[in-house]
């Protein structure tokens, strides 16, 4: 490697400043180029970079990997946050070695799977019922969202519970009396998931997490199935209020009775830069330990 983007939080006091930091060091050990910025776009880093490094915390990793989801580019983190469960290194000190690590090839690349979803209004449930989500008709593409994370469909203006009628493969699963519904990937499980009492899984496998938030009933567990399997989470026609969906936590639409999300795994994947000698076990320790 040896061209880089650096993607700054521009919220984190220091993040400027260690980027600036990294490039000079970077330059120092024989890098060609290293532009540093606060946002990144596919199109603008495509054959201009062989590694994009966030500066922040999972969040930033999060937003750099939906502009870049799919371009086969890899992302590497520095934590400046909290958990930083996709981070690589979480002390300022720990940089130079990363970078060696990145120049020398003394990595492993994880490929993260991502989610896709949509929302289908009611007047169109019937007519894609059955079919996969990239067989939606046109405008209903146009609403696809990615999440690294987790879509999460919950409660927006009601101030009680809401109800949910969830379906796996156009058969119906169970119906939810709950604050909401998470529908993580393995990378996720270790966040909303894992607050809400969902499982820890492996990022690297491959599967879809269902985790009722505050269910009101004495079934509480969360219901692991196939990375493969669509997920319809339905809001029936009686319920009252809005509610609403969210991807990642950031992007946020809301929902009407009737409608429905449509989740299913995304074509595209989440490239993560893991250095040599750490493993999910190991930097799961190291989270835990420090709560």
């Amino acid at each position: 490697m040896k061209r880089f983007w650096l993607f700054v939080n521009t919220e984190k006091p220091q993040a400027e400043r260690v980027a600036k930091d990294i490039r000079a060091q970077l330059f120092a050990m024989g890098a060609y180029s290293v532009e540093i910025t606060g946002s990144v776009l596919g199109e603008e880093i495509a054959g201009a970079t062989d590694c994009v490094i966030s500066l922040g915390g999972d969040g930033t990793i999060i937003r750099a990997s939906h502009c870049i989801a799919g371009s086969g580019i890899p992302i590497v983190g520095v934590n400046l946050g909290h958990m930083g469960y996709l981070t690589a290194v979480s002390q300022e000190n720990e940089i130079p070695g990363m970078l060696t690590a990145l120049l020398g090839g003394d990595f492993k690349i994880e490929e993260r799977m991502m989610l896709e979803g949509c929302i289908v209004p009611a007047g169109e449930k019937e007519s894609v019922e059955g079919s996969p989500l990239r067989a939606l008709p046109g405008e209903a593409a146009e609403r696809r969202r990615l999440a690294l994370n987790e879509i999460v469909v919950s409660r927006k203006t009601n101030a009680g519970p809401a109800h949910f009628r969830v379906s796996a493969n156009g058969v119906f699963l169970n119906e939810y009396k709950a604050d909401g519904i998470i529908i993580s990937t393995p990378t996720g499980s270790t966040a909303y998931n894992l607050s809400a009492g969902g499982p820890i899984v492996d990022p690297v496998a491959r599967m879809k997490i269902l985790t009722p938030i505050c269910p009101h009933a004495l079934n509480r567990s969360s219901i692991v199935l196939k990375a493969e399997d669509r997920l319809d989470i339905e809001i029936p026609g009686e319920e009252g209020g809005v509610q609403s969906v969210s991807y990642d936590g950031a992007v946020v639409e809301e929902l009407f009775a009737g409608s429905t999300v449509r989740v299913v795994e995304s074509q595209l994947t989440t490239r993560l830069i893991r250095l040599n000698g750490d493993t999910f076990l190991t930097q799961l320790r190291r989270k835990m330990s420090a709560l």
